[in-house]
Parts: structure tokens; sequence; C-alpha cells
């Protein structure tokens, strides 16, 4: 595995993945897309840091099996937050969404950064996610009730990082 900065041929695989996992609304997918571009467009700005990962046995033409945006929190002395995280749905399982978050959180620490933040919905379709985040060691911090929709809480969960 291999992973790398996203660049502008990787677009249409990230929206690709998105799509596929079934859990992110339209609405949700033009979000996640708007920051990719974003990062694409103003890399300078270093807001949204997009990487994807390859797998090397994908063939000759590696093929991104995942990807990740985070950033520094504004405002806010050494936090960061993971805004999107998404593995092909036929690749899931396999230990690539792992492999991604680790890989955040040591830039994170290589960024003198000290905690990592995640926000999330609390509807059951995410459910797969929030274990994942907890079996990854992550400790929910806050939830706010009916934030996205009535019955759809937005989850808080913080990873501290030592340094």
């Amino acid at each position: 595995m291999k992973i790398r900065p996203a660049d502008r041929n990787d677009r249409d695989r990230i929206h690709e993945i998105l799509v596929g996992t079934a859990r992110f609304t339209a609405d949700e997918v033009r979000c996640a897309m708007d920051l990719v571009d974003q990062s694409l467009d103003h890399p300078e700005r270093g807001e949204y840091l997009v990487y994807v990962l390859e797998d090397p046995d994908s063939g000759p033409r590696k093929i991104v099996q995942g990807y990740v945006t985070f950033g520094a929190t504004p405002l806010a002395d050494g936090v960061f937050d993971l805004y999107w995280i998404a593995v092909d749905p036929k690749q899931q399982g396999q230990g690539y969404g792992q492999v991604l978050l680790r890989f955040v959180e040591n830039e994170v620490r290589r960024h003198r950064g000290r905690m990592l933040l995640i926000e999330t919905s609390s509807k059951e379709s995410y459910a797969p996610t929030i274990r994942f985040y907890q079996r990854s060691g992550y400790d929910e911090i806050s939830r706010i009730k009916d934030f996205y929709r009535i019955e759809d809480d937005k989850v808080v969960f913080c990873k501290k990082l030592p340094t």
C-alpha cells in the first residue's frame, strides 16, 4: 500500500468511492468533493489535506482504494479535524481504513498536533463507522441530539496523540 497526496487525476475515483459506500447523501458527497477541490485548487492554503491510498497489487495502473481529508482546526493549538475518510466498499474489511487513520495520526504528530477530532452521524447506517472509531481508540466526547435532523445526532470523537 502507498499513501500519497491526491492529485487531479484522483478526483473521479474519490467521487466513485464516496458514492459507492452508499452511506453518504448527495449533499454530503458534494461537501466532501468541495473540500477535495479546495485542496487541489489552493494547496498553498493548507486548509484541507487530501491523501489517497493505492493498492500496489491492483496492477500496473495503481488503483486508489481509499482517501482521507484532514486539517488543522482554525484557532486551536495542536488540534486537527478528520473531515472525511472512505474506502472502496469492495475493499472494506481489509485494513485500509486503519492504515489511512494511522497515517493521519502520524501526520498530525509530525505537525506537532496533540489531538484529533472526528465528527460523525448517529444514524444507523453509520454504526460500522462509529465502531471503527471506537476500536481505533477514539472516545466519544460529545453528542448533540437531533443536530443533522430529527433522530440524527452529531457525535464527536477524540483521540489525544502523545508527541
